[in-house]
């Protein structure tokens, strides 16, 4: 099987090869270059974006070409096809396709699938639309501009077809390499609220997620995990395992060099996955500890406070230690600020499918990352890329901790050894115990004021770089500091420094990684500014800003750049849609923070009450500004899922060590949000034109503040380090 296939020459050769389609039209169109390509069910053209299957009936087949995690992509994306197509929402269906290099990257990460895929998708939909219109005209030998597209059929001098009815004869024509898009004055699609595609079919029990999969002749495996990160296997008797019915087998899998690819481990096969389930708990086994392993977390909070005093300087505006001095000890204000180890907790645990075969291998379940799951499973059966086929199912939650496929490594791992079809499912300990977990880290702030002014801020940090634990050959900094975040660029005097640690503790992606800790400090040492100058929250983040219309360079996620008139409106609306400037209700005190989050401009108002250190969080307001919304109804649930998760990590979330040992390895004992304890969250989108951003992450890290800087002025305490009941408050 090739993931390489050659571009079609011709439309009339496409027309032979969509013959496996059955018939109808099937376009695509590049994601790199302008020109049109034609595909076929199976496969697809190099650098295709999107499919589009036009059936004989006038109805429609889309394939949505991200992996789903529940962040909406499926619907969105097919949204925007539909919309350039001029078909009603009602006449389609939207199927998965598989991992394929012509796709081009195929990712749920960053929240970058919307912003990515826009406009190649207009695109998409537009050619299909104009070689169908085109089709029409010569059939009725009138020009095409006098032929009319809408809602599925085209119309001309009182003639009617609908799309299936010219389909084979657009086949044949050439894609327009600059279709003419719609006015988006005139979308009947994006911007309406559409439900999920996959609702019906989650609330009947259909199939969806990587649990539900089955491949003829598979076998269970589950993998014991072992209580220290990253301890090797020394031995492991598995003889009262094997007396289990159902047991097929107990063997060790060895680490790889990269810890993100394999750890040691050993795997119970059985012919059920509750056998192996049950069996597991009768294996023992010997670990030899990694040498220097963190032993408890107070260790782990000394190490990287250490560090934090010896970072490499990332930027420097100015002259930091002039401006301290010059403003004298009592203008300065000092504070620390740390964020815990946290894992990410999907409900759907950990599995995956492998059927490895000479020469040719499957994989099947859920990965925010299919294409490495193709080049490990490449690197650990020496089968070539070419011949390893991915089909991603829909995941039951991501966070970013499936962008790690050491699942589906293991699920190769043992097909290869036992030659017939593995599906791999970790139990909740094994998942807490094999987490990748946002990092931990320090953040020394230093900031002097001129009256009502900052004069200079510094960031000393200090985390455990997800980029130095799995190996990889980047700047360890790139994913937990960030030069550009504000307020830098707005302060005449601005120094951060970085430096990252090495532990045998995993760390990975959690939702708006690294920007979720620094966002936590950032914005919570800036209410305390507020407070030192005598200013509203809100007032003193606007003069910050300024009343400029200033684009600033961020060259991080999120940019290049990022205006501050944007981040000014977001600011202005979330203060007046909180009543901000009205008094609470009697008892009640209100907490702000807003700035850029990957591309979204987002600020939260937190209202909350203390009684006697029991907390209880009112509402949560949120603006928004994400240029053009593609599905509200879509968009106010992750913006809402971000908000309720925010407030669980916020709230209880953290892990503890004991002499290296994870602590908390089920629900039993690590906390999370109740649906009677998560606020109510009343969400305000800017209505905008712009190009629409991602959602799945921004509302996420500006909820910590918010809620802390609220606390603080309802209860007088700050919350400096996460979480909140480390500080004996209770919901």
């Amino acid at each position: 099987m090739s993931n390489q296939a050659p571009v079609c020459e011709s439309r009339r050769e496409f027309l032979k090869l969509s013959g496996l389609m059955g018939a109808g039209l099937l376009v695509g169109v590049s994601l790199y270059s302008a020109k049109g390509a034609a595909l076929t069910a199976g496969s697809a053209a190099v650098e295709i974006n999107a499919f589009i299957c036009i059936h004989t009936d006038g109805s429609a087949t889309l394939y949505a070409k991200n992996p789903e995690m529940g962040q909406g992509v499926r619907t969105a994306l097919p949204m925007i096809l539909a919309e350039e197509l001029d078909l009603p929402w009602q006449r389609i269906k939207v199927r998965q396709a598989p991992l394929d290099d012509r796709l081009g990257r195929q990712v749920a990460g960053g929240s970058t699938a919307i912003k990515t895929n826009y406009d190649a998708l207009r695109k998409a939909g537009a050619a299909a639309k104009a070689v169908l219109v085109e089709a029409a005209a010569r059939r009725w030998r009138v020009p095409a501009a006098q032929c009319v597209a809408k809602a599925g059929t085209i119309a001309c001098a009182g003639k009617v077809l609908h799309y299936g009815e010219v389909a084979a004869a657009a086949a044949k024509l050439e894609l327009p390499v600059s279709p003419r898009l719609k006015n988006p004055a005139d979308f009947t699609i994006i911007g309406k609220s559409t439900g999920d595609v996959d609702v019906g079919s989650i609330v009947t029990g259909q199939p969806l997620f990587g649990l539900d999969q089955h491949i003829d002749g598979m076998v269970y495996a589950t993998v014991i995990k072992p209580e220290v990160f990253n301890a090797k296997v020394i031995s492991f008797d598995g003889r009262e395992a094997k007396r289990i019915a159902g047991v097929i087998d107990v063997m060790k899998i060895s680490a790889m060099p990269n810890p993100t690819v394999l750890v040691d481990g050993v795997a119970v096969v059985a012919t059920d996955i509750w056998s192996a389930f049950k069996a597991a708990k009768l294996v023992t086994v010997k670990w030899q500890k990694p040498p220097a392993y963190i032993k408890t977390m107070q260790q782990m909070r000394s190490l990287l406070a250490a560090a934090s005093d010896s970072g490499e300087v990332l930027r420097a505006d100015g002259d930091v230690d002039a401006a301290f001095a010059q403003a004298g000890s009592e203008h300065v204000l000092e504070a620390v600020y740390r964020v815990p180890f946290v894992p990410h907790t999907q409900m759907e645990p950990i599995n995956f499918i492998a059927d490895v075969k000479a020469g040719s291998i499957r994989l099947l379940g859920p990965t925010q990352l299919p294409g490495p799951a193709r080049a490990q499973a490449s690197q650990i059966s020496g089968i070539a890329e070419e011949n390893i086929q991915v089909e991603f199912t829909r995941g039951g939650g991501g966070f970013g901790r499936r962008l790690y496929n050491e699942c589906a490594n293991e699920a190769v791992y043992l097909s290869q050894k036992l030659q017939r079809p593995v599906q791999v499912v970790w139990n909740r300990e094994a998942d807490f115990r094999g987490s990748y977990f946002r990092p931990a880290g320090h953040y020394k702030l230093k900031a002097s004021l001129d009256g009502k002014t900052i004069t200079a801020f510094e960031v000393q940090s200090s985390t455990t770089s997800r980029d130095l634990y799995a190996r990889r050959d980047k700047t360890p900094h790139r994913t937990e500091a960030f030069p550009d975040q504000q307020p830098a660029g707005m302060v005449p005097n601005f120094r951060l420094s970085y430096k990252a640690l090495l532990t045998n503790i995993p760390q990975g992606a959690l939702r708006t990684p690294g920007v979720n800790a620094t966002t936590f400090a950032y914005q919570c040492f800036l209410d305390e500014l507020a407070e030192k100058a005598r200013m509203d929250p809100i007032d003193f983040h606007l003069q910050l800003i300024g009343t400029e219309n200033r684009d600033l360079a961020y060259r991080d996620h999120g940019g290049p750049s990022y205006n501050t008139a944007k981040l000014r409106g977001v600011i202005e609306l979330v203060r007046r849609e909180s009543a901000w400037d009205s008094p609470p209700p009697a008892g009640r005190r209100r907490g702000f923070a807003g700035q850029m989050v990957f591309g979204v401009y987002m600020a939260q108002v937190a209202e909350v009450s203390v009684d006697k250190n029991r907390l209880r969080i009112h509402r949560v307001t949120c603006a928004v500004d994400c240029g053009r919304v593609i599905n509200p109804s879509g968009a106010h649930a992750q913006v809402q899922g971000g908000i309720t998760d925010a407030v669980s990590a916020a709230l209880y979330e953290a892990i503890t060590l004991d002499d290296g040992r994870l602590v908390e390895q089920n629900f039993d004992r690590y906390s999370k949000l109740r649906m009677q304890d998560s606020p109510p969250v009343d969400i305000h989108f800017v209505s905008s034109d712009a190009h629409p951003q991602g959602l799945g992450e921004p509302s996420y890290p500006v909820l910590f503040p918010a809620l802390c800087n609220a606390i603080y002025a309802a209860s007088g305490k700050r919350i400096r380090e996460l979480p909140i009941k480390r500080h004996g408050f209770t919901v």
